[in-house]
């Protein structure tokens, strides 16, 4: 069973911009619910992007209220987009895990899961830009 820890979410970025109590409980909220979804996918998975403290989200051109900033998101390779397939076609399991799911159309080659709920509220929601050129969902 893959299963994220703590340290490859943070990706050595809280040495730099240590996190907040608020912080910390949220990323071990989020971790609990995506390793619980893990368990359910049962395929090893890496972290593409976890905790982006503001300057680096803003120089990655994350969204400005980006759910990374306060560790409610962690975006997951997904090169083949097996991960998100799976996803979509286990959204009982993304809810039953208090996650909610960035439809993969704008995330070609990731997973972004996020336990923040979209103003939408949508288990699979729509971010606020346009969608990327390539599509391998």
């Amino acid at each position: 069973m893959s299963k994220i820890t703590l340290d490859e979410y943070l990706m050595g970025r809280d040495k730099v911009a240590p996190l907040t109590k608020e912080q910390k409980t949220n990323a071990q909220k989020l971790l609990d619910s995506v390793n619980k979804l893990l368990s359910f996918f049962n395929k090893p998975v890496k972290v593409s992007s976890g905790y982006r403290p503001a300057q680096i989200n803003k120089s990655v051109g994350g969204a400005a209220q980006s759910a990374h900033m306060t560790c409610e998101a962690v975006d997951l390779a997904d090169p083949n987009s097996e991960l998100a397939r799976w996803c979509l076609k286990n959204l009982d399991k993304i809810k039953e895990c208090g996650l909610y799911l960035e439809d993969p159309r704008w995330t070609p080659t990731w997973v972004h899961l996020q336990i923040r709920a979209p103003k939408s509220n949508n288990t699979v929601f729509i971010p606020n830009s346009s969608p990327p050129s390539r599509q391998n969902v």
